[in-house]
């Protein structure tokens, strides 16, 4: 099998990612952080800065998020 992609093929051909899935949600948050903070952010040079803290807080609040949700399913279970 090819690892090889093209710039087309990433449109007509999945990566072979099926075992680190999650790691996907390290650039969805980053580009909403960088999204959301571009709009808010007053000027431009702050944005870098901005958009890692704002990066930084919501990776921190979905493992916390995802922990208390661990927790309370094997609490439920007893």
């Amino acid at each position: 099998m090819m690892l090889a992609y093209g710039l087309t093929d990433i449109f007509t051909r999945p990566m072979p990612i099926w075992d680190q899935w999650w790691l996907l949600i390290f650039p969805l948050c980053l580009a909403v952080a960088i999204v959301y903070k571009a709009v808010r952010v007053p000027s431009l040079k702050e944005l870098p800065r901005q958009a890692a803290g704002l990066f930084i807080v919501i990776i921190l609040s979905m493992a916390a998020a995802g922990l208390g949700l661990v927790l309370i399913v094997r609490l439920a279970a007893g």
